[in-house]
């Protein structure tokens, strides 16, 4: 039996999630259009990968909740939240020529609240050339700082101009992959060892938390429980360091991870 992937694409009107979506479809079968509102009704086509079934879905653009009262607007994020609910992997589209708005900052946290893996791909690069290098840095500081318990690594394109089929599938397919492993514990609690290392919780009323093992106890979504002494103590300034330092140490890219932290004197309990 073939595996299947939902794969949804979601951005704010006009970013290019239809011409993306014609780009992996190799046609034109989704409208595209300058005029805010044009998809309405989910498009939806199935693409044979490797040894995946790709289902990818090309949904309205969502406007920020101040403007999404209007009936055309209600259907398209009532049809939206539908699709999400089943998707595995989220390709988030945000327009490279523009500002990161409040209307991309709810959706994006719209999509992680759901626990959904995000692929977030940063539209129009043609638009932007002489400033590219600025901009790069731009976004990808943003999800750095504001999204601790998510390391994304930000596509770069121009839909119109520069990428192609293969390579978006091959990125699908990737995340697809890392999505099924556990990681043994001997790497993880070499990670927590290393991360430990370098800076230790802080002093509470006398007394300093101590994480003493982690363990992977899930992977759709990835959840870790760390066991130790006066974990309930830990700051959130220390918890959010320590999801990120466990990220980057273990090559976590482009998928939602939640740390339990579990009071428990013996961990191998």
């Amino acid at each position: 039996m073939i595996a299947c992937l939902n794969v949804c694409i979601i951005g704010k009107p006009n970013v290019g999630k239809s011409t993306i979506f014609n780009k992996i479809a190799g046609s034109n079968i989704s409208k595209v259009s300058e005029v805010s509102g044009t998809t309405i009704y989910p498009i939806e086509l199935s693409e044979k990968f490797k040894d995946l079934n790709i289902n990818l879905i090309d949904l309205g653009g969502l406007k920020k909740k101040s403007k999404s009262y209007e009936k055309t607007q209600k259907l398209i994020t009532s049809e939206t939240l539908k699709k999400l609910k089943f998707s595995d992997v989220v390709l988030f589209i945000l327009d490279g020529s523009d500002e990161i708005t409040k209307n991309d900052k709810q959706l994006f946290r719209l999509i992680l609240n759901k626990l959904k893996n995000i692929i977030v791909i940063i539209n129009k690069t043609d638009l932007i050339k002489d400033n590219l290098k600025k901009k790069e840095e731009y976004f990808k500081y943003f999800f750095e700082k504001n999204f601790p318990n998510i390391l994304l690594k930000p596509i770069f394109i121009s839909a119109l101009k520069n990428i192609k089929k293969e390579f978006l599938l091959n990125k699908l397919y990737d995340i697809y992959e890392n999505s099924k492993k556990l990681i043994k514990n001997k790497d993880v609690n070499n990670v927590l060892k290393l991360v430990l290392s370098k800076h230790q919780p802080v002093f509470n009323k006398k007394s300093r938390p101590t994480i003493k093992f982690l363990r992977q106890v899930n992977s759709k979504p990835i959840i870790f429980k760390a066991f130790g002494n006066k974990l309930t103590s830990l700051s959130k300034d220390y918890k959010n360091y320590f999801v990120k330092q466990v990220l980057y140490q273990l090559k976590i890219y482009n998928q939602i991870v939640i740390i339990k932290f579990i009071n428990n004197k013996n961990p191998y309990n």
